[in-house]
């Protein structure tokens, strides 16, 4: 008997969707210049000092004396080590604590199985539509939050089981501070629940008041998993790379023996990879990236401001949320059939995004800056 539950996946509001109307266009207008702010994938390479230690890797796998076969189950015990040591030496996360993953839209449905089947989960509206189409395929009991007027979870008078964060936002592009999340880390306590957190936009954070990590919140360690990803700042998001944190005071031996039975581990040659991203070399490459994406968002978010738009988020990450005069399909026919430009329609993400529309800094610069001048352009025309 097939999943009736996968039914559920929504299909009318999907990338899917969009992904095929972009491509007609693009098909019914080969001359026109078609940019896109609706990318959620990188525009800069894999950094030259991650690439040549992955080349070697690839090297390791021709000699028996070097080959690595079955046995990551965890995650390479050097990336586990060298990710415990960079980011949560200061929060006291032990490298065994650490998992190694093949991208975190895997990870942020994989970890259900941690926890109990008939667990109530409480997702945000808007919210990246994975944690939604998960649940629904593992047949969870899903229920949406309700929000703040800036699109931030609010803490519920009901009592559920796990809750997925996702902070910085994607969509929203805007960033939970301490005081918001121990907000629901004291909520989790007091419910007995666990939180999901996505946190694989920590390296765009620049926010005093937003944390790097949910540990530095006290109470952390005992309700909430994090997860992280190589695929933005380190451009690793086809080769597949990423990290979560199960604390001990969570569990020590269910998740390991879940891992063997379940999952041969991420790619030898990512994870190699992945261990490069932290040499000195390698970071300040990185960093280059992300602060190029960041003014991609500043100047979008900037600008569209200027021309009257309301625009939330393109601080701690590259993402805007801009609130449109008419519905989010509409929204996005207008800006690719008139103006040529991708966005993304905000009601993928929830109900709740109806009338917006994501937009990305991940992009090329130059189709940033084509982008406003099409939108001044036309308010100027229109005005």
């Amino acid at each position: 008997m097939i999943n009736r539950h996968l039914y559920e996946i929504e299909r009318e509001n999907s990338f899917s969707k969009a992904t095929a109307m972009i491509k007609e266009h693009k098909k019914a207008h080969p001359e026109r210049d078609v940019v896109s702010l609706g990318i959620g994938d990188v525009s800069r390479p894999i950094v030259k000092p991650v690439i040549e230690a992955m080349h070697k890797a690839v090297d390791d796998l021709a000699d028996m004396s070097t080959f690595q076969g079955y046995g990551l189950y965890y995650g390479l015990e050097a990336l586990r080590k060298k990710i415990a040591e960079k980011e949560y030496s200061e929060v006291g996360i032990g490298w065994e604590e650490v998992y190694v993953g093949d991208g975190t839209k895997s990870d942020s449905v994989n970890i259900l199985e941690l926890f109990d089947k008939d667990s109530k989960i409480l997702v945000g509206d808007p919210m990246y539509p994975i944690y939604l189409n998960g649940c629904h395929a593992y047949s969870k009991e899903i229920h949406f939050a309700k929000n703040d007027e800036n699109f931030k979870m609010m803490v519920p008078q009901e009592k559920y089981d796990i809750i997925y964060l996702c902070s910085p936002s994607n969509p929203i592009g805007n960033a939970l501070d301490r005081e918001e999340l121990k907000k629901w880390i004291d909520y989790a306590i007091k419910n007995d629940a666990n939180i999901i957190y996505d946190n694989v936009y920590k390296d765009f954070v620049e926010s005093d008041n937003v944390p790097k990590t949910i540990y530095e919140i006290e109470g952390a360690k005992k309700v909430a998993v994090e997860l992280r990803s190589f695929s933005k700042s380190v451009s690793m998001s086809s080769a597949r790379c990423s990290y979560y944190v199960i604390p001990k005071e969570i569990d020590t031996y269910l998740w390991k023996e879940r891992c063997i039975s379940r999952f041969n581990g991420a790619s030898y040659v990512s994870q190699v990879g992945a261990v490069a991203s932290y040499s000195d070399e390698a970071q300040k490459l990185i960093k280059e990236n992300v602060v190029y994406y960041k003014e991609n968002a500043r100047y979008l978010k900037e600008n569209l401001i200027a021309i009257g738009y309301e625009c939330i988020g393109g601080v701690d990450t590259p993402y805007i949320w801009m609130k449109t005069d008419m519905s989010s399909w509409d929204a996005f026919a207008f800006f690719l059939h008139e103006l040529d430009i991708v966005t993304m329609p905000g009601i993928i993400f929830g109900p709740s995004g109806d009338g917006y529309v994501r937009l990305s800094g991940l992009g090329p610069r130059e189709h940033c800056i084509k982008a406003v001048e099409r939108i001044k352009k036309y308010h100027e025309e229109k005005n």
